[in-house]
């Protein structure tokens, strides 16, 4: 008898730890949106990006019209160097694979100076559900290399 009253308990306490599990992973499932009947999925990214791109603010003036910028996998000083280019605007772009550290150096002429501005960034990807989908979301930094 007793081995039979507690058969029983062990059967529903699995049953109730099950129920239990599954409560939670339903209540975990995140999403941005909480009514799935009218969305708007144009801002959904189904597929993992493979490229991401990142704004590079320069300094041009009379002194620095034409400025080397380098672009390195990792740190600029032992890092993979990927390009190297003279940018004639205030603003251009990259476009490079993300969760990869990049550094940046622009060369500035100041008189008989040389300065090197420096910064660097990571693009990162962040994942959420829009109703029934998996969307992604690309999150570059902005990289200024522009003289104070």
């Amino acid at each position: 008898m007793v081995k039979k009253i507690k058969n029983n308990c062990t059967k529903v306490l699995k049953r109730s730890a099950l129920f239990l599990c599954m409560i939670l992973l339903l209540v975990n499932c995140k999403s941005k949106y909480d009514d799935c009947t009218e969305q708007d999925y144009a801002d959904c990214i189904t597929e993992k990006p493979e490229t991401g791109r990142i704004k590079v603010l320069l300094t041009i003036n009379s002194e620095n019209r034409f400025i080397p910028v380098n672009v390195y996998e990792g740190d600029f000083e032992n890092g993979k160097l990927l390009r190297s280019d003279t940018i004639t605007m205030r603003t251009f772009h990259y476009n490079l694979t993300p969760e990869k550290d990049y550094s940046f150096t622009a060369t500035y002429k100041d008189g008989n100076s040389t300065i090197m501005a420096i910064d660097g960034g990571r693009i990162t990807i962040s994942r959420y559900r829009m109703c029934e989908l998996r969307c992604y979301d690309l999150n570059a930094p902005e990289i200024d290399l522009r003289l104070r």
